[in-house]
């Protein structure tokens, strides 16, 4: 028998069971099950002290800018208002904005006289996971040391990818003497980091945006900044124009209309005229290098890489530069810099620790090669190479790559079929596990998509098509991602057509607007929640079962 808290002892709960709700798949995923069984009582586990993710009052900070845009960047059944005018820049804007729309969120009153916050309990840190007579057995222990055991007959995980930090391995770390703090811990350790007289010289670590918002928030604070890139990774990150054009605000409101999305290249865009044109033509292609290249050039001129007044290297941020200078220090080498504290923005590890080897292979997880059969391996490996010849065939563009740094995954990739469910077992979903643009649209569409599979709502194809569509992600994904493709979950791009994949499922659209309009403008949040209403309406909510769990 476990230990359990008291408290804990008597509670009997139905549904499922969310582990790390507090990112944006979570909160919708709860919310979205509610909406079909509004009377379900549901056991929400959270590891931080409060809700938000990345966007949590922990880990937001003054330099933290969203990437998304307003009107974008919201739930389907609830608007965001609009942040006031000097915290906005072509649409978009400061993070703690979205932190206050996800606390306003989670304190909705429903029908039932609840919130979602009341139904959350907060400072659970999941220690493993088990199935267990065909139900999940998740161990926990809280901020006391003590411990909570919990069964479920269907579970949600929506750790996602940014729940376990992945730190260097920083030779000398403990003789080094100043802080050194990842990007996840920055909106708590950032301001007394920046406010330290002692503290003059920062080194940042790699080259993402968490990265580029902890550098511009040391450059402002007065401090000297060395970035550290390495030249064996994806490299320096390129900056994006702001500035929409065309009636849109930004890029970004742009990219998110069916009809630029059709432009990419996507393994999600429907098989019509223009799609087999502008991907499988001589002149398509031709049609869309030039529109890229235009792109392109608008970027650079923007970002203005050698034309800027300084001696500080920027000119060698440009993303085709083929060396970095000594402004920006390599760790390796001869290379030394004088730094008083280290600010590493080197990414996230996929939060799954808390399954064993085997289960990770059972449920179709990133796990080491050398663990899983040799028929698994051979398998998954004729299925990629077929994929990856009809990504080649479908798209020409993707079929020779150009130069460029190959990280090699150390795991298997993801095989999830539409990236949140297992092949073999209907018991369980990873949300927000997939690497994509607009976070907050595709956690909606998501956990849409999650309820109605955990009400039968949802009818699959046969293993043998869920096979070839996993294979068609991994592929993809590596050929459309280079590096940040190795895990096979990488769907930066295509926010827009992977929730027209998702909705089709379900047997809705989210169109409505008229042809032309449901082109050219944004695929927004309130078209998923015409969707979502219109599943409903078929009878979606009346689909399922409730099952009955229990906290031992």
């Amino acid at each position: 028998m476990y230990q359990v808290s008291t408290q804990s002892v008597h509670m009997t709960i139905i549904a499922c069971a969310f582990l790390y709700p507090g990112c944006l798949s979570g909160i919708a995923a709860a919310q979205r099950y509610l909406d079909i069984h509004p009377n379900a009582k549901i056991a929400i586990l959270e590891k931080d002290a409060d809700i938000g993710g990345v966007f949590s009052r922990r880990r937001i900070h003054d330099g933290f800018w969203t990437e998304w845009t307003i009107g974008l960047s919201e739930f389907s059944d609830l608007p965001m208002k609009s942040p006031p005018e000097q915290d906005c820049r072509h649409g978009f804007y400061k993070a703690e904005y979205t932190t206050q729309y996800l606390e306003e969120y989670v304190s909705r009153v429903d029908e039932t006289g609840r919130t979602l916050r009341e139904r959350m309990s907060f400072g659970l840190d999941v220690q493993s996971i088990k199935e267990v007579g065909g139900r999940w057995r998740i161990l926990c222990t809280d901020s006391h040391g003590d411990t909570e055991a919990y069964v479920a007959e269907k579970l949600m995980v929506a750790s996602g990818l940014t729940s376990l930090p992945d730190m260097p391995d920083l030779v000398g770390k403990e003789e080094f003497g100043g802080p050194i703090v990842h990007s996840g811990d920055f909106g708590e350790h950032g301001p007394d980091i920046l406010a330290s007289e002692t503290v003059k010289k920062i080194t940042v670590i790699s080259g993402g945006k968490s990265s580029d918002d902890m550098v511009y928030a040391a450059v402002k604070a007065g401090k000297y900044v060395s970035w550290a890139i390495r030249t064996t990774g994806t490299g320096a990150p390129f900056f994006a124009l702001g500035k929409g054009r065309g009636g849109y605000k930004n890029a970004f409101e742009a990219a998110h209309t069916r009809m630029v999305a059709s432009m990419n290249l996507s393994i999600f865009n429907a098989k019509n005229w223009w799609t087999t044109f502008s991907h499988g033509t001589s002149a398509g292609i031709a049609l869309l290098k030039r529109m890229m290249a235009a792109v392109d050039v608008g970027m650079r001129k923007e970002a203005d890489y050698k034309g800027r007044k300084s001696e500080k290297g920027f000119e060698k941020m440009e993303y085709d530069a083929p060396s970095l200078s000594p402004n920006f220090i390599t760790l390796e080498g001869d290379g030394t810099i004088q730094s008083d504290a280290i600010l590493c923005g080197t990414g996230w590890k996929p939060s799954l620790q808390f399954f064993d080897s085997q289960l990770l292979i059972a449920l179709g997880l990133p796990h080491l090669p050398s663990s899983e059969p040799a028929a698994t391996t051979k398998k998954w490996t004729r299925l990629t190479q077929d994929a990856d010849k009809h990504i080649c065939g479908t798209y020409p563009m993707l079929a020779n790559p150009p130069p460029h740094p190959h990280k090699p995954s150390t795991t298997t990739p993801y095989r999830l079929y539409q990236g949140m469910a297992p092949l073999h077992n209907r018991s369980i979903l990873f949300l927000n596990h997939v690497s994509t643009g607009n976070k907050i649209f595709v956690a909606d569409v998501q956990a849409m998509w999650a309820a109605a599979y955990f009400s039968d709502g949802i009818t699959l194809p046969s293993l043998v098509e869920m096979e070839k569509s996993v294979a068609l992600w991994t592929a993809f994904s590596r050929r459309r991602y280079l590096s940040a493709g190795e895990l096979g979950n990488n769907i930066a791009f295509e926010s827009v057509t992977y929730a027209n994949r998702l909705l089709e499922e379900l047997g809705v659209s989210g169109r409505g607007k008229g042809q032309r309009r449901d082109l050219f403008e944004p695929f927004s949040p309130r078209d998923l929640g015409r969707a979502w209403r219109e599943y409903r309406e078929k009878g979606g909510e009346n689909m399922g079962l409730n099952f009955e769990y229990q906290i031992v």
